[in-house]
């Protein structure tokens, strides 16, 4: 038995020692990050990139049909033991080839860069929050959300349109990113729409990353102000920023850096409501009466999804979305804390301090 699975043994034990190296040795975290890991997106990713829709998506839909599937051969070959051999052989070869590709791709193409170094580590190790860092910071997001809102395109209803290129216009603002970045250089496939988005919104996600796939997913059914940012958010996953305070960083800075009104905005808006909380914790009342207020526009601008479209989607819903948002919910956090994020879910939040960070290095 060990003979015949000797490629599969093989295989475990570099993945599982190369993962226990990256908790020790950041170093060579950042080496793979920089010079390796772009060999997955230069390959697999280009290939997937010209597919219109999320194969990773479709096989998380075959993986389900064959894991019913599957279970009933096993309860036939069980009550007719010389029959079915066949099938179950094969369904357990398939079975084994999915759960090595799964394991090896979310170790290489995620977990392991989980300990590459951090972005405040390497760029704003000196930098220092002062007093009205915060406020600062704040005025300066509500006032160029507020300018960016008047010069939108919208229906009769007030909802922001869109008729550019939204893929090449996020690839390109992620692109101009690597010459301060030098990981987030190189080629970026296209962003993938997610058929079952409703569902996707049930679980409050805006998109999500693929490692078995290296596809950067998005939920087209949440208000389209979400949609820029998000895509950059998981354009740098492809990029080994796998943290999520980092990405949303990421996904920041490039939007509002990127030549496209629509895409400053989106930006802005991304990590409004991030900041604005952290106003209301740490500012005390009498300073924050004083500040400037998004106005009605950015107020309406920055939601999941409309009204409508939540409608729709709870119209549709197979499960609740308390259910389905609760699984998620647990699912990421004992993900993100067994990769050593210690503070689980609340990491995306954590975006706040890099952008005071980088707020004040910038001033």
């Amino acid at each position: 038995m060990i003979r015949r699975h000797r490629a599969t043994f093989i295989i475990l034990f570099i993945t599982i020692f190369v993962y226990v190296l990256s908790w020790k040795c950041q170093r060579a975290v950042d080496y793979y990050r920089l010079h390796i890991f772009p060999l997955g997106t230069n390959t697999l990713a280009r290939v997937l990139s010209v597919i219109p829709f999320s194969v990773g998506e479709i096989l998380i839909i075959a993986a389900v049909f064959f894991l019913l599937i599957s279970f009933i051969i096993t309860i036939l070959k069980l009550l007719f033991r010389n029959k079915f051999q066949k099938s179950f052989h094969i369904c357990r070869k398939i079975f084994r080839f999915i759960c090595i590709w799964v394991i090896v791709t979310e170790t290489f193409f995620c977990f392991v860069m989980y300990h590459a170094s951090t972005v405040e580590e390497t760029y704003f190790a000196d930098a220092e929050i002062g007093e009205d860092a915060l406020v600062n910071l704040y005025e300066m997001l509500v006032n160029k959300a507020n300018g960016l809102s008047e010069k939108m395109q919208r229906d009769t209803q007030g909802n922001v349109m869109y008729d550019g290129d939204l893929y090449a216009q996020c690839k390109a603002a992620m692109q101009n990113l690597g010459e301060e970045y030098p990981y987030l250089k190189g080629y970026y496939p296209n962003p993938k729409p997610i058929a079952n988005s409703g569902f996707m919104s049930q679980q409050y996600l805006a998109g999500i990353y693929f490692p078995f796939t290296l596809e950067a997913n998005y939920n087209q059914t949440m208000y389209i102000m979400n949609r820029p940012a998000t895509i950059c958010h998981e354009l740098s996953h492809l990029k080994g920023v796998i943290l999520e305070d980092e990405a949303n960083y990421f996904g920041f800075l490039a939007c509002i850096r990127s030549e496209d009104g629509f895409i400053q905005y989106s930006g802005y808006l991304s990590v409004l409501s991030y900041v604005s909380r952290e106003v209301r914790k740490n500012i005390p009342l009498e300073v924050r009466q004083e500040m400037t207020e998004p106005n009605t526009l950015v107020q309406n601008d920055v939601v999941f999804l409309t009204d409508e479209a939540w409608e729709k989607v709870e119209k549709e819903a197979v499960i609740s979305t308390e259910t389905a948002n609760q699984v998620t919910d647990t699912f990421l956090e004992s993900n993100l804390k067994s990769n050593g994020v210690k503070n689980g879910m609340e990491s995306y939040s954590q975006v706040v301090r890099l952008l005071l960070k980088w707020y004040e290095h910038s001033n």
